[in-house]
């Protein structure tokens, strides 16, 4: 589809995500968006069914209720997203950055998050196994992203790198993992160019071309 005109308004920006989105899926596609700064995922949410799972690959929650003076920016954005589709809909993987409050937040309304101790304790193909089956609960499942939940050896090209991530193997076993046939969208975001030598966009097209590969085995709609 190529890319979307921005403008300088973010509100603006996100209305024309929602826009695209829209059309994509009323025509029965899959959207797959690349970042891009990551409060457009609630541009993507907001276009699609309500009865949603929704999965984040993240070092960060982004849970806060505001941040900055802000209500909706990429710190903020997952929380205007639970708001919508609830809590409950929420599963976060790979995090290992939060506040406090974020992490209040969570035990009190039913995110699931997975940190990469947990993963590591669990086993990769249990980890699988527990996103599968989270997806499994709801009639649409999307999937996003944040490139700064590989750890900044693989992905060093971030705004906001944190240590200790998941190895590329990892993040690639899991995303395919998420790639059920309930998928109504897919995005993979925030490399940044300016910081990066090429490995980090490298690692983001790799996400991208791995899930659209899984979803083509399993059969499912067209992308776009």
């Amino acid at each position: 589809m190529g890319d979307l005109d921005t403008v300088e308004d973010s509100q603006e920006t996100l209305k024309r995500v929602s826009s695209v989105w829209s059309e994509l899926v009323a025509g029965g596609k899959i959207p797959i968006m690349a970042g891009g700064e990551h409060t457009i995922t609630k541009a993507a949410v907001d276009a699609l069914p309500s009865d949603l799972g929704l999965v984040s690959f993240d070092a960060h929650l982004d849970l806060r209720d505001e941040y900055l003076g802000e209500k909706i920016m990429h710190a903020t954005f997952m929380r205007r997203v639970a708001e919508r589709i609830t809590p409950a809909h929420i599963m976060e993987v790979g995090i290992r950055a939060f506040s406090k409050p974020e992490l209040d937040f969570c035990k009190r309304s039913g995110v699931e998050v997975i940190t990469p101790l947990e993963l590591r304790k669990l086993s990769l193909e249990k980890t699988a196994q527990r996103i599968r089956a989270f997806l499994s609960k709801f009639a649409h499942a999307y999937v996003t992203v944040d490139i700064d939940v590989l750890d900044p050896a693989f992905a060093p090209g971030v705004g906001n790198p944190e240590p200790d991530g998941l190895t590329t193997d990892e993040l690639l076993t899991l995303v395919q993992a998420a790639m059920s046939r309930n998928i109504v969208g897919l995005d993979a975001v925030e490399v940044s160019p300016e910081r990066d030598s090429g490995q980090t966009a490298a690692a983001c097209a790799k996400v991208i071309f791995e899930a659209i590969a899984a979803l083509s085995v399993r059969g499912s709609k067209n992308s776009a």
